[in-house]
């Protein structure tokens, strides 16, 4: 990276000056352009903030406002600092402080990185370079992917709806633009991405939405049921969106979702495949060519079944399209009546209709009587 903007928010003159001895030391060894503010105080802070970008934040979590006044731990002036800060900011923090339990728990500390006063700021400003090199931080801080397509969305999409007040979206009702704007800049995000000369390759990660935001039960949504203190069965809903939207059912229909391991087919392929030492043997591509076709839903022996990714959040496995169950549906509240079956995701749009679609031309296979070979031979 050549060019990093660093805000030190520290009203200690030596850990002010540790900082800068760090930043100039790093700037040196690895040639980089890292440029730097130090201020003293949250109010100095939100100006800064306000008016320009920062690609990193280091911040002391016992500042002290200009009035001085602090009530309770969690009115601790650098807990209302990292608050506002998170509202307006995408980018890597990292706190430095004398008692970390002071942190509130609004503040996932799996992202704002929390360090004890001891801590070397060479390593720690470090880690913050090669954090903001991470793909989240440049895809959704104010200067990433996602707002610089957001903009380009906005000025040079948009107002082909908006032209002379004659556009499609201006002509709706106010209170249904806000949603309808809202759903095709989704819409616009998958088919931007998704595809370039051809569909994408993709990753089992985007299959999936944990959890899905949406209370009422939705097509695709997968549930989860308890059945031991150690195991879980999951089922996915087929039963069509336009019954579910109008509340139109007594009853949701479920497929359940088997564990690989249960589908034997499957699993003879892949402990086959497991089990070669060299995976780079024709034997091991021909293989793995086999089982990339479950993976398509391709193979003759899986036209009952859908592939469903193993993610961190999900444990994967296939829906069978014969393992069928019902559960009431309660047409007030949108959800099951079941509480023993937990909603935990939903698959994402772009793989919705390939499942329903399969689902639906599973149970309409037409077959005909067989030919008799010879006749047929015969005549040709």
């Amino acid at each position: 990276m050549n060019n990093i903007d660093f805000l030190l928010i520290d009203d200690d003159l030596n850990q002010e000056k540790l900082f800068i001895e760090a930043i100039e030391e790093i700037s040196e060894s690895k040639k980089s352009n890292i440029t730097y503010k130090v201020v003293k105080t949250p109010e100095e802070a939100m100006t800064e903030l306000y008016q320009n970008c920062f690609r990193a934040i280091i911040i002391d979590l016992k500042l002290k406002n200009e009035d001085d006044s602090v009530d309770s731990d969690e009115e601790i002036s650098g807990n209302i600092l990292l608050k506002k800060i998170i509202e307006k900011e995408i980018v890597p923090i990292v706190v430095i402080t004398g008692f970390p339990e002071k942190i509130s728990d609004d503040i996932d500390t799996d992202i704002v990185k929390v360090y004890p006063k001891e801590v070397v700021l060479y390593n720690v400003i470090n880690d913050l370079i090669e954090k903001y090199s991470n793909s989240v931080f440049k895809i959704f801080g104010s200067r990433g992917k996602i707002n610089e397509d957001i903009k380009e969305l906005f000025w040079k999409v948009m107002p082909n709806y908006f032209v002379g007040g004659n556009g499609d979206i201006s002509q709706l009702p106010s209170d249904k633009q806000e949603k309808v704007i809202v759903r095709y800049i989704s819409s616009w995000f998958s088919n931007k991405y998704m595809f370039e000369d051809k569909y994408l390759d993709v990753d089992p990660i985007e299959m999936y939405m944990f959890p899905n935001p949406i209370e009422q039960v939705c097509t695709c949504d997968i549930f989860q049921k308890m059945i031991d203190d150690n195991s879980f069965e999951h089922y996915i809903v087929l039963t069509p969106s336009c019954d579910l939207a109008n509340k139109k059912v007594d009853e949701v229909l479920l497929c359940k979702i088997k564990k690989y391991d249960d589908v034997h087919s499957f699993k003879n392929k892949l402990d086959a495949y497991n089990n070669l030492e060299n995976k780079t043997s024709n034997k091991a591509i021909k293989k793995k060519e086999d089982l990339s076709k479950w993976f398509r839903n391709s193979d003759s022996e899986s036209l009952r079944y859908h592939f469903l990714p193993k993610i961190s959040q999900f444990s994967g496995g296939f829906v069978d399209f014969r393992a069928i169950i019902t559960l009431e549906y309660d047409n007030e509240s949108g959800k099951i009546k079941d509480e023993t079956y937990t909603k935990v995701g939903v698959i994402t749009e772009s793989f919705k209709r390939d499942i329903i679609s399969r689902f639906s031309s599973y149970y309409h296979r037409q077959g005909q009587p067989e030919f008799n070979c010879e006749s047929v031979l015969s005549h040709l």
